[in-house]
């Protein structure tokens, strides 16, 4: 400490004496100088400059012992008040107190405090470096999802524990934004996700391979706990009423040639891989597109087959309404609606809307004649006619189509080319040297050729004709068609669909019969944008529990794409990651001014369009924000 004066008039005495002040000069954290007044005495005419002198040593002995300074270097060995006067000391204890009390000590280690706080703020970016970059973006929303569906509370309530549920739902979250086998899965979490850090909150830890490879078997053990538990949650969280549902089976092809599996047959693959062995999924969902029920079943099961299953399975889940006001619609293509199985929807308390699986001929329009004009998705007009209904029958609403009956010509007339030159190809091999000609063999190739193109064969008269010589022989083949062509564009383009409720109009009818479009979309993204195809598991179990995964995936990006759909959003999934992975996870290294090693962990801020999706979704964007200071190393002895 130090005085400093000034000469100044001073009125109590009638003349110019100094006025004096008490200040102290320091330096900083960062080194640099900086003086602050302690105290202002004012007049002290009592005392000479020697006073003066010997109260500064004995304030700036007090202040050294006050020990708030740190890193100040120290002036006296030994008290000096012990050699000055009684007048002196107690101007000394008089000034010291003064100071104390105006808190100007306080003021002191604050103001090296706060330079304290802006140095280690202050980094020198020659010391900077970025590592262990992860993607957050895509993660980070799944995770948000995940426990907006509540999978971690029902996880927690089976009795699992944090790290199994932790390393778990870090696969599921893999699997939903990579669609990687268990290899790849672990491979990612180790190198290229925040997954497993968004869980627990630390950078390093990571799932080991026997957690990524039980993952999906350990949640296939719990499918319809878990399935039920995703139906009532999604129902509260979006208050839905399921008062519609689509039935529809697709099917999923393997690789490899599966012989000891008992579910993976020959089939027909709706992916035309007919070479390979296929399971079949069949789903019912909501008009939503949430998934009430599922079931993995035999490759080669046919579609209506798995109907009554699928009926008895979501009666039981869900009891039927005895209101007949309250009944639920079922949506099915027309590969499910035989007569046998909308006839066990009606016996159960389901209303249905289908495709008729033929195509009227005998019929009427309604007396009124009225047509009803919709468009669909590519703006082509289509026509709505109601049929007249016969007492005790279905509804049924005829649909014309001038863009299918385009589409319906083209495909006609390329299967009827294929068709005549197989036709063709066996009639000249009566002839051939070397050719079919036993009458049986000839009959079975054209066999063949009418199985495999049953939309134009229907058409067709064939008449076989033998050999006079020789029986047993084919001698000629002769065809024409057994109608006009008149008669074919009638039905060209033009289908009837059907129903058992009497109160829907034609527009009605047609937008409820269109949401099957919902799990047309539902297949396309287990089987495109989350890679569900093909399957390379060798074990009936591993298979199951590798389709169930994606199912789960499914529920979460469902529940994304649900709520940015209600605020005009309609990206699928792929977009979405898209956009997502922009945003990184990174750890910052560098040095402050006080030679501290600072540690960032921060998340990088979305882009505009990021931004956007988070707003909508109600979802934190920024996971985290870490910072670590290490202290610097003690110099070696």
């Amino acid at each position: 400490m130090y005085f400093t004066s000034t000469i100044r008039f001073s009125p109590e005495h009638g003349s110019e004496l100094p006025y004096y002040k008490i200040k102290e000069s320091f330096r900083d954290v960062m080194g640099r100088v900086h003086t602050r007044v302690m105290l202002t005495p004012g007049y002290l005419p009592e005392l000479c400059s020697a006073d003066i002198v010997h109260i500064r040593r004995g304030l700036t002995y007090l202040m050294e012992q006050s020990a708030l300074i740190p890193n100040q270097q120290t002036l006296f060995e030994t008290d000096p008040r012990l050699e000055y006067s009684e007048k002196v000391c107690g101007y000394i204890e008089k000034f010291w107190t003064q100071i104390m009390d105006g808190g100007k000590i306080d003021t002191a280690r604050s103001s090296y405090d706060d330079a304290s706080r802006k140095a280690r703020r202050l980094i020198d970016v020659n010391t900077i470096q970025h590592t262990d970059a992860r993607e957050t973006g895509a993660e980070n929303v799944c995770l948000q999802a995940i426990r907006e569906l509540r999978i971690d509370t029902f996880l927690r309530h089976e009795g699992w524990s944090e790290r199994k549920i932790n390393a778990t739902l870090a696969s599921l979250i893999v699997r939903t934004v990579y669609s990687p086998s268990e290899w790849a899965a672990l491979r990612i979490l180790e190198d290229n996700s925040a997954a497993m850090e968004l869980m627990t909150s630390q950078f390093g830890d990571c799932p080991t391979q026997r957690e990524v490879y039980a993952a999906a078997p350990s949640l296939y053990e719990l499918k319809d706990k878990l399935e039920g538990h995703l139906c009532a949650r999604t129902d509260s969280l979006f208050n839905l009423t399921n008062r519609v549902m689509l039935f529809d089976l697709t099917n999923f092809y393997f690789e490899g040639s599966k012989r000891e599996s008992k579910k993976a047959k020959f089939g027909r693959s709706k992916e035309k891989r007919s070479d390979c062995r296929l399971l079949v999924l069949a789903l019912a969902i909501n008009t939503e597109g949430f998934i009430r029920y599922s079931s993995i079943l035999s490759g080669n099961t046919a579609d209506p087959d798995s109907l009554p299953t699928m009926v008895e399975s979501i009666i039981a889940k869900n009891p039927v309404s005895s209101d007949p006001d309250r009944k639920v619609m079922v949506v099915i293509d027309a590969g499910i609606a035989t007569e046998a199985n909308l006839g066990l929807l009606k016996e159960r308390g389901y209303n249905y809307l289908c495709v008729s699986r033929t195509k009227l001929k005998d019929y009427t329009l309604k007396g009124d004649g009225r047509t009803v004009t919709v468009f669909d998705n590519r703006k082509n007009p289509i026509t709505l006619a109601e049929v007249e209904h016969k007492t005790g029958g279905d509804y049924y609403l005829r649909v014309n189509s001038p863009s299918k009956a385009t589409t319906e010509r083209s495909m006609n007339r390329q299967w009827r080319e294929r068709f005549e030159v197989e036709l063709t190809k066996a009639r000249n091999a009566l002839t051939a040297k070397g050719g079919t000609k036993k009458y049986d063999k000839v009959v079975e190739r054209i066999g063949r050729a009418l199985g495999k193109y049953p939309s134009v064969s229907k058409y067709y008269q064939i008449d076989y004709i033998r050999s006079e010589e020789n029986p047993d022989n084919m001698s000629e083949i002769h065809w024409k068609i057994k109608i006009s062509e008149n008669e074919v564009e009638q039905h060209i383009g033009t289908y009837f669909l059907r129903t058992n409720v009497a109160t829907l109009d034609e527009r009605s009818t047609w937008d409820y019969y269109n949401l099957i479009r919902e799990i047309e979309a539902s297949n396309r993204q287990l089987k495109t944008d989350l890679e569900l195809r093909p399957i390379y598991h060798q074990k009936d179990d591993k298979s199951d529990a590798h389709l169930f995964f994606g199912l789960l995936s499914y529920w979460i990006v469902n529940t994304i794409r649900y709520k940015l759909k209600k605020q005009g959003i309609t990206h699928y999934w792929t977009e979405l990651k898209r956009i997502l992975s922009t945003q990184k996870a990174i750890t910052t290294h560098a040095e402050n001014a006080l030679g501290e090693r600072v540690e960032l962990r921060l998340c990088s801020d979305p882009t505009d369009a990021a931004s956007e999706l988070y707003q909508v979704l109600k979802y934190n964007p920024i996971p985290f924000k870490r910072h670590t200071i290490i202290p610097p190393s003690p110099p070696p002895n």
